[in-house]
């Protein structure tokens, strides 16, 4: 959809209007609404970003990756990356690259607890690639899990927030505990790729060994770097019966 930052956020105006018309005028106004992009507080008339923001992000609109959706040239198929590895996922959808102001962003809501961004990241993941997941008729959003001992410290897992209000855009039901995190790993960004791929064996693990209930799982994280992570999950799901496995991140390294 080959739309502007700011016409998307136009046409949100009367689903915004309508969710107001349910009580959000209330918790707005014990928990004020921030631009994700800027932190500074929004305006009632101001849905997802502010005036200033609005043409500071660019989506990604032209070709994809037909693997992991990253941006690529007009006569290519694959990026360089899913040309050369084989992923255990299946596809993948973000609507953003990582970079710039979107960058920062997403350290905010990772690591600075602005969980309310995690409104915006989801229109704006259903705005422009909720339609191609739709396609691929998903039964269920699964956010990646944290180690229990990082989410403590944390206070929350941003992926989870993230697919609690994707699942509403999408209106599919969320399972954050299909999947645990048994083992703590090193953070993947301190490491290489290959590096990245060791550090996942066996980090994950089915909740209930043996109750895989889900054909087509639609896996969600705040962002896609080197699909090492989606890899690991995807190919514990499918060991256990699952047949497709695809994600969605907020952004992806291009």
């Amino acid at each position: 959809m080959r739309l502007h930052p700011a016409e998307w956020i136009r046409e949100s105006a009367g689903y915004m209007k309508e969710k107001n018309k349910t009580g959000n005028w209330l918790l707005n106004a014990v928990y004020p609404r921030r631009c994700p992009i800027c932190d500074g507080l929004l305006s009632r008339e101001e849905l997802y970003l502010c005036r200033n923001c609005v043409e500071k992000i660019h989506p990604i609109l032209g070709a994809r990756c037909k693997k992991c959706g990253k941006p690529v040239g007009s006569e290519e198929e694959f990026c360089r990356d899913c040309s050369r590895t084989r992923h255990s996922f299946d596809r993948g959808f973000a609507p953003y690259g990582y970079h710039g102001e979107l960058e920062a962003s997403l350290m905010r809501f990772k690591y600075h607890e602005r969980q309310e961004y995690a409104g915006f990241y989801a229109h704006a993941a259903f705005f422009y690639v909720g339609k191609q997941i739709q396609r691929r008729n998903p039964e269920v959003l699964v956010p990646v899990p944290l180690h229990p001992a990082r989410q403590r410290q944390r206070g929350y897992n941003q992926a989870e927030v993230f697919a609690e209000k994707l699942a509403e855009e999408m209106e599919l039901p969320m399972n954050a505990r299909l999947i645990r995190r048994v083992k703590k790993t090193k953070r993947q960004k301190e490491l290489g790729p290959a590096e990245r791929r060791k550090n996942l064996e066996g980090a994950f693990a089915l909740a209930k060994p043996g109750q895989m209930k889900y054909c087509r799982i639609l896996l969600v994280d705040d962002i896609y770097t080197t699909g090492s992570t989606v890899d690991a999950i995807a190919s514990l799901l499918k060991v256990n019966g699952a047949e497709q496995v695809d994600f969605v991140c907020a952004a992806i390294v291009k």
